[in-house]
């Protein structure tokens, strides 16, 4: 169970480390090369990949940077999560976020789904190759 929590808080202090990144740099609309219906596409696509219980799958989503981080420890507070909040309604809102950081293009958006017995907010980040490095759900 301790082991369970410290990879969740782990994985909660690597995105608020990326989001104050996205903060602290120049940040706006989605840079070249990103559109948001691309973007939002994937993101579904990947939450959905997320709810099917598919580790390997979704672990193979990420940048293999990032693959080595993302441990079933991490996972599993997710499904718990995701467990209470009952069945998937639908995607609601976005919100977009560009960013150009050492010479590499980022973009990320901010969904909002709806589940039967409340709402999920994701923040779901790709690299230039449509990588996923940041998962974010709350």
């Amino acid at each position: 169970m301790m082991k369970k929590r410290y990879g969740w808080k782990l994985l909660v202090l690597a995105a608020l480390m990326a989001l104050l990144a996205v903060g602290c740099s120049k940040s706006s609309k989605l840079p070249d090369g990103f559109t948001e219906e691309g973007v939002k596409t994937q993101a579904e696509a990947d939450i959905k990949l997320a709810e099917s219980n598919d580790f390997e799958g979704w672990k193979a989503r990420f940048a293999a940077s990032l693959q080595s981080s993302i441990t079933e420890d991490v996972y599993q507070p997710y499904l718990d999560m995701l467990a209470k909040k009952g069945d998937f309604e639908s995607f609601g809102k976005t919100a977009f976020v560009g960013q150009e950081k050492d010479g590499q293009k980022y973009a990320a958006v901010i969904y909002v789904v709806k589940y039967a017995e409340g709402e999920i907010k994701y923040t779901v980040g790709y690299d230039e190759d449509m990588k996923l490095v940041q998962f974010v759900a709350q």
